[in-house]
């Protein structure tokens, strides 16, 4: 498709109607962030031009370029199921019914700022997840259609570790939540039967692989979770001269016995709140065989 001459024009078009070069910059990095990634320049320069009023018909702009980038983003093509769902994803895109809501909560941060935070129990067919708005986004729970049995869509949700090991999907600043999705009369129909009964089961948990088998196959662990017993505390001194620090602990996992080791500040940091004998959880291992 030859695109580049029309998206030359119509970026001269935006700046004619009065933008400067750097405005325009910054919507355009905006958009792109808003759609988390899944839009072209191209089709952002097309959404900035409908929202600035300018005809994208215009008879300088062919139709069909104009009707490729309207469909350029199709959703369907990267949401994925809720069961499919684990711990640290991002530019997450899911599809589902809203089954339940919690009222909208205002607290203060660290830096005495305001904040909001609303949840709601998304499903689908393959299970249910709970989502996490936050600020701006709490927004869309004040719409008409945010309320239980509405579709909506999720764009851009990262995943993290919730209560009870269960995983949640959070819509922060670059995330959307699009109410009332067009999608068609028979997706539609498999939303139909979905309640909080028929998907309770269905909630995806952290799945932890066997821990000796993930130390034999990675190189990497997200979590190890057992009791500690402190082996030494040492403090080193660096070839550049610096001073660091040293912790080693024994961690029983699984039935079978691992050395940890923690250095600088982080030895520290472990060494102020650790005791023998604590059940603790390790997050971001790196695994080193020992020779």
């Amino acid at each position: 498709m030859k695109i580049s001459a029309s998206v030359d024009e119509l970026y001269q078009k935006l700046l004619d109607l009065g933008l400067s070069e750097e405005e325009l910059e910054k919507k355009v990095k905006s958009k792109v962030e808003e759609y988390g990634g899944f839009m072209s320049k191209q089709g952002v320069l097309f959404i900035i031009a409908r929202e600035n009023g300018l005809d994208i018909r215009s008879s300088e702009i062919d139709d069909y370029v104009y009707d490729e980038l309207e469909e350029e983003v199709d959703y369907d093509e990267f949401t994925i199921d809720i069961s499919d769902l684990k711990e640290g994803m991002s530019n997450i895109v899911l599809l589902g019914k809203i089954l339940s809501a919690q009222k909208i909560r205002e607290f203060v941060r660290k830096d005495e700022s305001m904040g909001k935070v609303c949840s709601f129990l998304l499903g689908d067919p393959t299970g249910i997840v709970k989502i996490v708005l936050w600020d701006e986004q709490v927004e869309s729970a004040n719409q008409e259609y945010f309320k239980p049995n509405e579709l909506v869509r999720i764009i851009g949700g990262y995943s993290k570790l919730g209560q009870n090991e269960t995983i949640e999907v959070h819509i922060g600043r670059k995330g959307t939540l699009i109410l009332s999705p067009e999608v068609s009369s028979k997706k539609r129909e498999k939303f139909e039967a979905i309640t909080i009964a028929s998907s309770e089961d269905k909630t995806p948990k952290y799945n932890l692989e066997p821990l000796k088998q993930a130390i034999q196959h990675n190189k990497y662990i997200s979590v190890v979770k057992g009791t500690v017993q402190i082996e030494a505390f040492k403090e080193l001194e660096l070839k550049s001269g610096d001073k660091s620090f040293l912790l080693t602990m024994f961690l029983e996992a699984e039935g079978f016995t691992i050395k940890v080791k923690a250095w600088g500040m982080n030895a520290v940091e472990c060494l102020k709140v650790v005791n023998n004998g604590d059940f603790i959880s390790i997050t971001n291992l790196a695994v080193k065989e020992n020779n």
